[in-house]
């Protein structure tokens, strides 16, 4: 089974009308308006290209455009700018509420956006490795054995890489995904480390789940799994594995 998001489109179109709804034959994206539409597609045949919109707004930060707007306009007229009224700005914050919920409860969305993450994530793996760190651990920053800048996810993380370091193993976390299937779906995951004299992987896991042993079991390198009690005597473990 290949995961969706590994194809990519062989051809540059223009439009296909679904529905009410206007459909981008290179990304599948909707439009509703044939204008919104037709600017999409031309990113696509020029993706470089800067909108007027954008380049306005560049040259006002480089000083080569004067900002132009009703705050301005009333500034140099000596009166006081017209704002919006606390209860438009409340409707205005609804709507745009409303409309983002209902969007995301769509599963069609929630899976599109998925799949575009993941492919985000194998064009750039360097990005979602290294750098990538949860927000419900402290990050600390790093240099690998390999003098790259990285970031470890916790303490345990930290101690595992000082670890290495005393005992002169090499070691990285800059590590390309591996896909793994669950729950209906294809996923991305990185180990935490991998040691290239040993070509061995390293994921430190305090808590094991379902989730965590079925892709334990689809991953076809060698891992080695620091298990919470393990990360209180980290030599023990060392002479058992290695």
């Amino acid at each position: 089974m290949v995961p969706a998001w590994s194809h990519k489109p062989n051809y540059m179109s223009s439009t296909l009308i679904l529905a009410s709804m206007m459909k981008c034959k290179i990304c599948d994206r909707e439009f509703k308006t044939q204008q919104a539409l037709n600017s999409h597609v031309g990113y696509h045949n020029n993706p470089n290209r800067i909108s007027g919109f954008k380049k306005y707004h560049n040259d006002v930060k480089k000083g080569l455009a004067k900002l132009n707007n009703q705050y301005t306009k009333s500034k140099e007229l000596g009166i006081e700018a017209i704002g919006l009224s606390d209860e438009t700005k409340k409707r205005m914050k609804e709507i745009a509420t409303k409309k983002s919920n209902d969007y995301w409860a769509d599963p069609k969305n929630k899976k599109e956006q998925s799949d575009r993450m993941k492919k985000i994530v194998l064009d750039n793996p360097d990005s979602y490795s290294a750098h990538n760190v949860s927000g419900r651990v402290k990050s600390f920053e790093f240099i690998d054995s390999f003098g790259n800048k990285i970031k470890l996810k916790g303490k345990w993380e930290l101690k595992i890489a000082n670890f290495f370091n005393d005992k002169n193993i090499k070691w990285t976390n800059k590590i390309t995904p591996v896909s793994y299937f669950w729950n209906n779906d294809w996923h991305l995951y990185f180990p935490d480390f991998y040691l290239p004299d040993f070509d061995v992987y390293v994921e430190i896991k305090g808590y094991e789940r379902n989730r965590d042993i079925e892709k334990w079991l689809q991953f076809k390198e060698k891992l080695l799994v620091v298990k919470k009690n393990e990360i209180k005597d980290l030599e023990k473990w060392y002479l058992e594995n290695f």
